[in-house]
């Protein structure tokens, strides 16, 4: 019975499919392109989003939507309600891998707005969600895209680890790109950890490949760390090889963002030097770019950074201009810990100017502020831990109600076992007593007739099992030109009749990773998008 619902759900599916598979292309044929899209200035993002909300729902439309809100980032505001919006319609659809996509996006853009503990959470859940999706770019991207959260709360180890988990399976599937950019992270981790070697053992194997990828600005990026990494070193000559590198790169491309960040890490390479006045020339050539492209977080490190300089330079009335506005912007963005730098700054310039009050004051603050970080570090690290133990707790929920559940329906099973039992040793009991007595005849023998009828009535089942099995079989001849393995094939059997990819792995008794590269495998040699249209076409043949 259970067979010929499933059969009968397969044979509607791909009944509706057949007859407005015309009509859902006719309404959801307009795919867009967010590379086209982006370089449009002044693009009206509401006409769009009218636009694509009044197609039907379907993965189209997901992606579209989410296409729109990325958009919508560069055109702002940003329409989190778009993605709130393909995040329901997904769901709806049981569409994996764009409720992990909206799950992924709304964890970077609650990073942006310095909610890392917000974005860790969504970043873990479209992790569960790629899991059930073919999609590894995105998983890729989703794990590079949690270890930077963790690296804002100052959990470099952590971070680390999520980086590492990207490099293997972005080198499993061959993406350099997303393998250089974990390997950016985890130099970067390395320094705030001042592990200087390991950072510029990680730098220079990304660097190798954006060499072999010839992505000039990817190298410089790799240059420049490189040059602040030998600067923490204290060995000043590569650490300008480097940065000069670096420059070369983004003055041939003209960047002038690039330039200015590298203007400043080659002021603070020259302060930390001691060369004061090549130090100042450097900043005051970053600053007017980082106040034009509104860079504050490293602008306010610069403008304290220059303040410190005049300090060493005996400037002290240009010190105190450049630290009290580096200071003021780091408050307005709570960069706390460049409100650390610059209260640490006021106060060792009060000190040299003999203004010891004032100076006990800014250390005070400084102190403040240090510990605040600390705290709130802690605090982080605690939450995050819990994060992980509620995680793993619903995990292990969810294990023992599905044992429970299996338990159970072994239950339910032996129960209705040991009925039909019953009514076996019932019905030939009764029957035994029918033909003992000669005076019911007539009743034994619609009892008969009431028997063949079920005999009947099964073996027709067992004929349209039959010729299921055959038809399954038929497809698979006629599918022999898509050079599928026979393992694909008897996962296309699978999919055809409807089975999710765990069924399909206990029948066939391999992993469930290893379906899902079969399927994979399907998708591209049937050229389908997904498991409908899978079975449509191996019905179709």
């Amino acid at each position: 019975m259970k067979f010929k619902h499933l059969f009968i759900t397969i044979f509607f599916i791909s009944f509706v499919s057949c007859n407005n598979n015309k009509q859902i292309e006719e309404k959801n044929e307009k795919i867009l392109d967010y590379q086209t899209l982006k370089n449009i200035n002044n693009l009206n993002i509401d006409r769009l989003y009218t636009e694509i909300s009044l197609k039907i729902d379907d993965t189209v439309k997901v992606n579209n939507l989410i296409t729109i809100f990325r958009l919508s980032i560069k055109n702002r505001p940003v329409r989190e309600d778009i993605l709130d919006e393909a995040q329901n319609i997904s769901e709806k659809l049981n569409y994996e891998t764009g409720l992990a996509d909206c799950l992924s996006k709304k964890g970077v853009n609650a990073r942006y707005n310095h909610k890392y503990l917000r974005s860790i959470s969504f970043h873990k859940e479209a992790i569960k969600h790629y899991e059930n999706s073919w999609y590894i770019k995105g998983k890729i991207k989703n794990l590079n895209s949690l270890a930077v959260s963790y690296r804002r709360l100052n959990m470099e180890e952590e971070a680390i680890k999520h980086y590492i988990e990207s490099i293997h399976l972005s080198e499993k599937n061959n993406i350099p790109k997303s393998t250089a950019i974990a390997l950016n992270g985890i130099g970067n981790s390395h320094i705030a950890l001042h592990r200087y070697d390991d950072a510029i053992k990680y730098f220079k194997r990304s660097l190798s490949l954006k060499k072999a990828d010839g992505s000039e600005r990817g190298m410089g990026y790799d240059y420049n760390n490189l040059g602040e990494a030998y600067m923490y070193k204290k060995q000043y000559d590569s650490a300008f090889y480097y940065h000069s590198k670096s420059l070369e790169i983004a003055n041939k491309l003209n960047i002038k963002n690039d330039k200015a960040i590298i203007y400043s890490s080659i002021g603070f390479m020259f302060q930390n030097k001691g060369e004061l006045n090549k130090a100042l020339n450097y900043y005051s050539k970053a600053t007017p770019t980082l106040k034009e492209n509104k860079s504050k977080r490293l602008l306010s490190f610069t403008l304290i950074n220059t303040g410190i300089t005049y300090k060493l330079l005996h400037n002290y009335s240009k010190a105190k201009e450049y630290i009290t506005e580096g200071l003021d912007l780091s408050k307005e963005i709570s960069s706390k810990e460049n409100i650390v730098l610059g209260h640490e700054a006021l106060s060792n310039l009060s000190e040299s100017n003999g203004n010891y009050k004032k100076a006990i004051e800014e250390y005070k603050l400084m102190n403040l502020y240090r510990d605040s970080i600390f705290n709130i570090q802690s605090e982080n690290n605690m939450v995050a831990m819990n994060i992980k133990y509620e995680s793993e707790k619903k995990d292990e929920k969810i294990n023992r109600l599905k044992l429970e559940s299996k338990v159970q329906n072994s239950k339910i099973i032996i129960l209705i076992l040991a009925v039909a039992i019953i009514i076996i040793i019932a019905v030939f009991s009764i029957f035994y007593q029918r033909i003992s007595l000669r005076n019911q005849n007539l009743e034994l023998e619609e009892m008969r007739n009431d028997i063949k009828r079920h005999v009947d009535q099964i073996a027709n089942l067992k004929d349209k099992e039959i010729n299921s099995d055959r038809n399954i079989e038929f497809v698979s001849e006629k599918i022999n030109e898509f050079d599928l393995t026979e393992r694909e094939k008897e996962v296309l059997k699978y999919i055809s009749l409807g089975l999710k990819n765990k069924e399909i792995a206990n029948k066939m008794f391999v992993s469930l990773s290893t379906v899902k590269t079969h399927t994979m495998n399907i998708f591209n040699k049937l050229d389908v998008r997904n498991r409908i249209e899978a079975a449509k076409k191996a019905q179709t043949l």
